[in-house]
Order: structure tokens, then sequence, then C-alpha cells
């Protein structure tokens, strides 16, 4: 018996199949059985777009060197990017060459130097090969600045190097999220118009001068305290002696100034005066209530804490609730008000997600998820009238920030004492109470 072709074969068992079985679904095509990529596993940095400012908030914002408006956190992942998509497909510009040109403005922000000003230029020079032709303007005004750090190192400033740093978001809002480029190279040209004012208005003498006047001042300020403090006793009188004969000097310094730019001293020397007057009659009235019926508290709550000061008052805060401590920068004064978002910490760099938040962080508030922190607005719990010190306390779920003029460890002696008073207690080292800030 001869077999069947291989053709003839193939029918008749497709046909025996649909007998039992019922007929087949017809066969998938090529493209449905293909592997969908799954777009829930990718996490694309989106940033929220740059507002362009009106000409209400232009006049508004006059005395700024860059009114460049906040660009907010960043949006949730899982987020499908088509113009994305459709750029890596095309060979143009993407956001893994902004990346890289981000990385070399790290280097730039790390150090200026010929050397890492001449690496963001070929970066600059790289990345504007691949991008479209309407993207070479913004491209000439950072490569105008990069230029300019590089014959000028010793000349640079935070002011310039911020505007790199909004011309790359800038393009990553463009070429990611396909928004005009009209408007940000607008927004980034008039930048650079008062950066180019600002520079030759206020010349490198004249900055020294404005520094070297207000720590002038600073020094008067500590002078009045001083002598304040050793006239209290007789034993200190020669202090005293010191620290007037300093204070005159100073006041002779001042008055070599321009009359428009002599600081009022006595309106200073009233204002010191009238706090370090209330201060001791605010500690004599608390020793008095301590003597007449408290009870101290035998055990302290904590060993170890920051002795903070903030408005010439030293308080106590907890070293296992601070969660992180670090300098606070004069930026962020305008960015808060009654709340600190944890975001600031990572300044620029915001807006990379490679860069993380919890890095920074310590404690419970480290081991939260980076997107959350990212979210995370702190209430203000104290806050002084010079801020330099940064201290965000997490403690059960709950947290806060201390602005502070300084913050340094301390180990509490074993002498001291803790009475449970108002909100957070006081602690008295020989005769001397520490206010404590604890959550």
């Amino acid at each position: 018996m001869s077999l069947p072709n291989d053709k003839d074969f193939e029918v008749a068992v497709d046909r025996a199949i649909d007998e039992i079985f019922g007929a087949v679904e017809a066969k998938t095509t090529k493209e449905q059985t293909e592997i969908v990529e799954d777009d829930s596993l990718k996490t694309s940095l989106e940033l929220e777009p740059l507002e362009i400012a009106s000409q209400e908030n232009e006049e508004q914002n006059e005395t700024k060197i860059i009114d460049f408006p906040q660009i907010d956190e960043i949006i949730e992942p899982n987020l499908t990017l088509e113009s994305e998509k459709t750029l890596g497909q095309e060979g143009g510009l993407t956001q893994e060459d902004l990346e890289k040109l981000a990385a070399a403005l790290l280097g730039l922000e790390w150090e200026v130097t010929p050397e890492t000003s001449f690496e963001f230029l070929t970066a600059l020079e790289e990345a504007k090969e691949k991008a479209a032709p309407e993207l070479h303007p913004i491209f000439d005004l950072l490569h105008e600045v990069g230029s300019w750090l590089k014959d000028r190192p010793e000349e640079a400033r935070p002011e310039w190097l911020h505007f790199l740093h909004q011309g790359i978001v800038a393009l990553n809002l463009i070429v990611v999220h396909g928004k005009e480029s009209a408007p940000y190279f607008e927004h980034l040209k008039k930048a650079l118009a008062k950066l180019k004012k600002a520079s030759k208005t206020s010349s490198p003498e004249e900055q020294f001068r404005e520094t070297l006047v207000k720590q002038l001042l600073q020094d008067y300020q500590r002078f009045l305290m001083f002598a304040w403090l050793f006239s209290r006793s007789p034993k200190t009188k020669p202090w005293q002696d010191i620290c007037q004969k300093a204070l005159r000097e100073l006041e002779e310094t001042f008055a070599l100034l321009p009359q428009e730019e002599q600081p009022d001293l006595k309106a200073i020397k009233e204002k010191v005066l009238n706090k370090l007057n209330q201060r001791k009659k605010a500690v004599g009235k608390k020793i008095m209530e301590v003597k007449k019926g408290a009870e101290p508290a035998r055990s302290l709550p904590f060993r170890e804490a920051y002795q903070c000061l903030l408005n010439d008052v030293v308080y106590l805060v907890p070293e296992n609730q601070v969660a992180y401590l670090g300098p606070f920068k004069a930026g962020w004064a305008g960015k808060i008000d009654n709340e600190f978002p944890l975001k600031l910490l990572l300044g620029f760099w915001v807006y990379f997600s490679f860069v993380k938040l919890k890095n920074k962080l310590t404690g419970p508030l480290a081991e939260k998820k980076e997107q959350e922190l990212r979210r995370l607005s702190l209430p203000i719990i104290k806050r002084s009238e010079n801020p330099r010190i940064v201290l965000i306390l997490w403690h059960e779920d709950r947290g806060g920030v201390i602005l502070a003029e300084e913050a340094n460890f301390f180990e509490i002696p074993e002498e001291a004492y803790f009475v449970s008073k108002g909100q957070g207690g006081v602690i008295f080292i020989k005769n001397r109470e520490f206010p404590v800030i604890k959550l």
C-alpha cells in the first residue's frame, strides 16, 4: 500500500481532528504571537513641564538673577512615553544622551576647571549632533555659558551652573515629552541676559566688601553678648574691657563706610540686649519654679543629643530621632513656608532617577520607598532667623524639621536631670537649662 503525499496526509489529519473535536480556531498571526513588551516594568524619568513666566511674574521677580519656575516632583513610574520610543527608533537625541550630558555637568559642578569645562563642551557637541535643528539655539546658549566657564574658571558662580542645569531640564522636557522648544529658548535667553547683567554690576571687589561687612556685623553682635555676659561677675571684668575695646574698634571701622552703607548699630545693640535681658528673666523664673515644687526625673530620656542654636537659645534634640543633618542652602528659603519638601535635599539631581534620596537619610525614614520620600513634606518645628543647618526628625512614623544656626553632637553628663514640663521638657546641667525638642 502506498503512503499519501505530505499535503494529502496533512489535510486528512485535519479533517479527522475537526470531526472529533470540532473546528480548530484560526491560527494566530505572526504579529499576535510576538512577545509584547510589558510597559509596567519600565520606570521612566518624566518631569512636569516648566511654566513660562508671564509679564506680570517677570515684573514681580526683577530682583532675582534667574527666575526659573519650580519643577514639581517626578511623575509616577510605569508610564509609556511615545515620544521617547519614536526618537529612539529614528536615532535622534534620547533621554540616555541627556543623562550623559547631565553626568558631564556633575563633574563640572564638582570642580570648575578648564578640563571639566572641556569635557562638558565635548558632551554638549555630541548631543547637539543628534538633536533636531530647532534645538540648536538652546545648545548654543549652553555652549556660550560652558565656554565662559572654561575661559574664566576662577569667576564661576552657582548661578551659571544653575543655568546649565535648567537648560538640560528644558531639553529633557522638549525631547522626551514633546514640548514646544520656542518658549523654553526665550526663557533661557532672558535668564542668560540677567546673568550677564549681574556679572557686570557686581564686581569681585564689591562682593568681597559685602561679605566682609556682613562678617563684621556678626562679630559685633557676638562681642555685645560676651560683654553682657562678662559684666555679670567682677571676676570677669578684664574680659569685659577687652570686649568693649573690640566693640569700639568695630564701630570706628563701620564709620569709615559711606553714609548710605553704614548699619544702624544702635538698633542692633538694643535688639541684642533686649533678647539677653528677656532670656535672663525667663531662666530665673523657671529655676524658681523648679525649686518650689517641680520634681526632677531620676533618669534622662536620652543620653546622646545635638545642641542646636536657634535665635540665641540652645536646644537639645535626641540623637536617635535625627534622620538627616546637613547645611541649609540659601536657595531653599523661597521654596519653603511652613513645610520642608524632602526632595530639596537632592537639588538638581531630583530630575534623575539614578540619584536616590533615601541614601541621604538614616534610620526608619530611609527604609521608605523612594517615590514616597520624594513626595514627603514635613512641618517645620523650629526655625532660626538665619538658618544654616537642617535637622530632619523622624520617630514612630512622624516627622518634623528644625532650621538652626548651629548643631553639634553632645553627650549629656551623668549629673544632669530632666524635668517633664511643657511640650518637650527641660534638661538641667549645672544650673543651666536646655529646652528639649523631640517628636
